[in-house]
């Protein structure tokens, strides 16, 4: 079962993830991939109070992709978080045979374009999501389970010239 939730949110674990997702899929484990939080003991004992009720592991890029495969075939279910773009390329890139992500949170930063109310994309971030689609990923935007899943290419023309 494992794998239910691939998904890119700067905000890593928060109440919509855990409330939203957590009470609809009920994962066992959240795997958050992000270098920075894995290296700070203080981020991961904060992400691990944010979801009480599952298992939290932070993990390196590189930690994460090595570890995939064997998540995959494990029992009961996981999520996997990543805070941007370029982490869930680097991941793939990594070795981390990720089919698609869920786009549920890249908010608002100078530099940036609004794609809808709770996306927002630079040039970099186009560049990134065009890499993963050219690697067979899909990238779906959608906030909570509730509301319909968009292709993010339907969303933003631009990604197609990033």
């Amino acid at each position: 079962m494992s794998w239910q939730l691939h998904r890119v949110d700067d905000r890593l674990i928060h109440g919509q993830l855990v409330i939203a997702w957590g009470h609809v899929y009920h994962p066992q484990r959240i795997v958050v991939v992000d270098d920075a939080s894995a290296e700070n003991e203080w981020e991961r004992d904060l992400l691990a109070s944010a979801a009480p009720d599952a298992e939290v592991r932070v993990r390196t890029v590189a930690e994460a992709a090595r570890e995939y495969a064997a998540e995959a075939g494990a029992g009961g279910g996981a999520f996997l978080l990543v805070p941007d773009l370029a982490t869930a390329l680097a991941l793939v890139e990594a070795g981390a045979a990720v089919p698609r992500f869920n786009l549920g949170g890249l908010h608002y930063a100078p530099g940036k374009d609004k794609i809808n109310d709770y996306i927002y994309l630079d040039t970099a971030d186009r560049r990134a999501a065009r890499a993963l689609i050219e690697r067979g990923v899909a990238l779906e935007v959608q906030d909570v389970p509730a509301s319909r899943a968009q292709s993010l290419t339907a969303l933003d023309p631009l990604i197609a010239t990033a």
